[in-house]
């Protein structure tokens, strides 16, 4: 994958991708995301979902805490006033929804589909992982067009376009 995709998800989920540059002896996200531009939409929407639960209190918190400090009140629901620990529980809600980020630890292509590795994930998030597996399955790796699984022995995905020399007429699995 292009540096600059790279860099826009690193900057888009900075705690999903924590680790890109750690050391290999800490993280196979050192070498970055080892597929095709092809699957960046996929890799994008699927890091949006690992991350919809921390950014959703997030936005909760930053909500409620901008109300409180600017008057205390809700604007609507005839002006309730906002207490110091409602702005608290929506804080810790935030940092405990941080805490169920999970860390990448490797992106990559093998046997022509995604592998999304990461630690400390839930089966929601394993449930996300699978679904995006899947779909690279079906998408070509190169542009994001619908494609198939090619080859004999080194597997790709790819559309008729990104057919490689040898694929047309393969004894790969429809």
């Amino acid at each position: 994958m292009r540096e600059e995709l790279d860099k826009q998800l690193c900057e888009k989920y900075p705690l999903l991708y924590r680790d890109r540059n750690a050391p290999m002896t800490e993280t196979a996200m050192c070498w970055g995301f080892c597929c095709g531009e092809g699957w960046y939409n996929i890799i994008d929407t699927l890091s949006a979902l690992l991350c919809s639960e921390y950014n959703q209190a997030k936005e909760s918190y930053e909500s409620i805490k901008e109300y409180y400090e600017n008057g205390g009140k809700w604007p609507w629901n005839n002006g309730k006033v906002i207490t110091p620990e409602e702005v608290e529980e929506r804080r810790l809600k935030m940092v405990e929804a941080e805490k169920m980020v999970p860390t990448v630890v490797q992106v990559k292509e093998k046997f022509g589909s995604l592998r999304f590795y990461i630690n400390g994930g839930t089966e929601e998030h394993y449930n996300y992982i699978r679904f995006a597996e899947h779909l690279s399955a079906v998408t070509c790796e190169e542009c994001g067009a619908p494609g198939k699984l090619r080859g004999q022995g080194w597997y790709h995905t790819a559309c008729e376009q990104h057919t490689k020399d040898g694929d047309l007429h393969d004894d790969t699995p429809e």
